[in-house]
């Protein structure tokens, strides 16, 4: 079996090349002919591929492996490509899809990224099918609809439209759009689309960005727009765009006072009166009238080594929630199943099912759990995916910190983004979010760059912080530690000589000199790090402390329940791995 993810989409927008890939899978189509007269034989590079192709385009062939539509990243030597521009084309999609550069460059192909890309927006909408056992894809009744339609037609909008509200992510959308008081931006969306907590659903807090966006360098503002946002916060922007285009939402530009001057800022999103007809009607008062909503299985996880237990799960709670409205009935089940996970995991999947776009009301007071939409009738594979979960101990982790705290599960998160390298800005962003809203500091993202990663304060006392998301623990480092002492330093001397950034100007200047102090938060420390706390107070007269991922959460839960008092942290600060 071949495990993919699709269901997701995170770039591309363009409906008429999302057409041209669909009518690959339709020999009656112009495009598939000029796949077989022209495209195929002028930019295919490799011969036999090239022979491959157009023994199949020449018998109208209408299903085609994901290789032979996504195709590889090769060199004209078939070796890895030194850059992007090196790579040649040797799939379908790659020479359907005409690059934005194409005018420039002459180069008539796209890269294999991109063409996945497409494929699984045409997988997402319904148009093509995939056959995990075997790894090819062909047209869908509903994508032959689509290939035939004519350009620009009322008859292709009205297959759009509908596609779109089939798609329960987009019906997320919509509904948050609803609900929404006034225009909202990506980062309100996202924090509220999809399996929010795991890998592939992350998303940044909005005041958080706009107060960076604020106070920014020039070149901070320009990365901010362009490059800085969650996975979901990626899902939604995309997702508002191709509602856009159907009429469904519509965008609004948006204008911010920065210390660089005004900027246009984030674009807003709201809902349009067509948009609020057409939800209501595919939500409809009854299961007669109500849009059946289309997913597969690869729709529910996209990402960890755990995805395939995850997604079997999250099918089966599904598939049973149409059999039964009793939460217990489910949860027997799941354990039935092989399902032996706690109880939180279950009830998380159900919030994460809700935020996919999928309506499950759950009132566990009176053992109610209420399926609310219309399901295609997708399937399972068969796999042995309960025998044994991989990562059980951070799965463990998480439901016992699910049990005991009160904290939204993005927080929970943390836990594993912590020891993830890869994700060292999610680490950053999310905790200074957590500072915000559940410590209740004033918090700063400042984003690294001769400048912390994070300013955390009242009116009374500020944190320098500096954040490091690591695999095997953070141990002792002199040059983080220099790094941290120019940070106390700039904050101490004050000099736009010494840094013209002067980010120390985002602090309360209430503060008195002598109530700073620094700390750093990794996943947990190693060695001798206590070292670097000790050498970096004596070297800048400063106390400093350090807080591992759980003891970062369990202060913030102990904050929730009153515990602890926001005042009493600088007591915590002598120099020691801080425990609550």
């Amino acid at each position: 079996m071949i495990s993919r993810t699709y269901g997701w989409v995170q770039n591309p927008s363009d409906f008429s090349k999302l057409k041209l890939v669909v009518q690959i899978f339709d020999s009656t189509s112009d495009h598939y002919n000029n796949l077989k007269k022209n495209l195929v034989p002028q930019y295919i590079h490799f011969h036999n591929i090239k022979s491959n192709l157009l023994k199949k385009l020449n018998a109208n062939t209408e299903h085609f492996s994901y290789i032979e539509l996504v195709g590889t990243s090769k060199d004209k030597n078939g070796k890895p490509p030194k850059t992007r521009s090196d790579a040649v084309a040797d799939a379908l999609i790659q020479v359907t899809v005409l690059p934005q550069s194409a005018n420039t460059t002459g180069k008539r192909w796209t890269d294999n990224w991109t063409s996945d890309g497409y494929l699984r927006w045409a997988l997402s909408l319904n148009f093509v099918q995939h056959d995990r056992d075997t790894d090819i894809c062909s047209i869908t009744p509903l994508g032959k609809k689509f290939s035939q339609s004519i350009e620009d037609s009322k008859e292709e909008k009205e297959i759009l439209r509908n596609a779109l509200l089939c798609y329960p992510p987009a019906t997320q959308v919509l509904s948050i759009l609803q609900s929404a008081a006034e225009p909202v931006t990506k980062f309100r969306i996202g924090n509220k689309l999809g399996f929010i907590g795991e890998k592939g659903f992350t998303s940044y807090d909005e005041k958080l960005m706009l107060d960076w966006f604020r106070n920014g360098t020039k070149e901070d503002q320009k990365k901010i727009k362009s490059d800085i946002e969650g996975t979901s916060d990626k899902y939604a922007r995309m997702i508002c765009n191709w509602l856009q285009k159907v009429g469904f939402v519509e965008k609004r530009s948006t204008n911010v006072n920065t210390i660089n001057g005004i900027k246009a800022g984030f674009p807003e999103f709201y809902i349009t009166g067509s948009g609020t007809h057409a939800l209501k009607q595919a939500q409809g008062s009854s299961k007669n009238t109500r849009v059946v909503k289309y997913l597969t299985w690869e729709f529910l996880a996209v990402e960890g080594s755990n995805r395939d237990y995850i997604r079997t799960r999250r099918s089966y709670i599904l598939k049973i929630l149409e059999t039964t409205k009793s939460f217990n009935t489910l949860l027997t089940k799941l354990d039935e199943l092989g399902f032996k996970d706690d109880v939180k995991i279950i009830e998380n999947d159900i919030v994460g099912l809700n935020n996919f776009g999928i309506r499950i009301d759950i009132d566990r007071a009176n053992n109610k759990a209420v399926l609310k939409d219309s399901l295609v009738n997708f399937t399972i594979p068969c796999m042995t995916v309960t025998k044994k979960l991989k990562n059980n101990a951070i799965e463990k982790l998480k439901a016992e910190f699910m049990k005991k705290t009160n904290l939204d599960i993005k927080y929970i998160e943390l836990l594993e983004i912590a020891f993830d390298g890869k994700r060292n800005r999610d680490f950053e962003v999310i905790t200074a979010e957590l500072f915000r809203n559940v410590y209740g500091f004033n918090s700063v993202l400042l984003g690294g760059g001769r400048k912390p990663d994070v300013l955390a304060f009242t009116d009374k006392f500020g944190i320098i912080i500096d954040t490091k998301a690591y695999g095997d623990g953070y141990g002792k480092s002199i040059n983080q530690e220099d790094e941290m002492v120019r940070y106390i330093e700039d904050n101490q001397f004050r000099d736009v000589n010494r840094n013209s950034i002067e980010w120390w100007n985002n602090f309360d200047s209430n503060i008195s000199k002598d109530n700073f102090y620094f700390m750093w938060i990794s996943s947990k420390f190693i060695g001798q790090f206590h070292e670097q706390l000790e050498s970096t107070s004596s070297r800048t007269k400063t106390k400093g402390g350090a807080l591992n991922v759980e003891q970062l959460l369990l202060g913030a839960d102990a904050i929730q329940k009153g515990k602890l008092d926001i005042n009493q942290i600088p007591d915590y600060m002598n120099n020691k791995e801080i425990i609550w």
